[in-house]
């Protein structure tokens, strides 16, 4: 592996109790860092993998976690 890419995926109850999904990043180096991604966020995830299960988004790159959390926070830069 050379870049950070989806290790696991879990669902998870927010503090609002709402959904969101859990994402886990493995680095090069073996460190994990997660991730919590809203329903925007999830959906634009989703979308930009061509996911149809959460499944379907492991080995993908960390790279399109960053871009759907931006995606979820720019809806509100109006």
């Amino acid at each position: 592996m050379k870049t950070p890419c989806i290790k696991e995926v879990r669902l998870a109850a927010a503090h609002d109790g709402e959904a969101e999904l859990v994402i886990n990043i493995v680095y090069p180096n073996g460190a994990v860092s997660e991730v919590a991604l809203d329903n925007f966020a999830c959906s634009a995830l989703f979308d930009s993998c061509g996911a149809k299960a959460a499944d379907d988004l492991i080995g993908q790159s960390w790279e399109k976690v960053k871009d759907a959390l931006q995606v979820s926070y720019n809806r509100f830069q109006k």
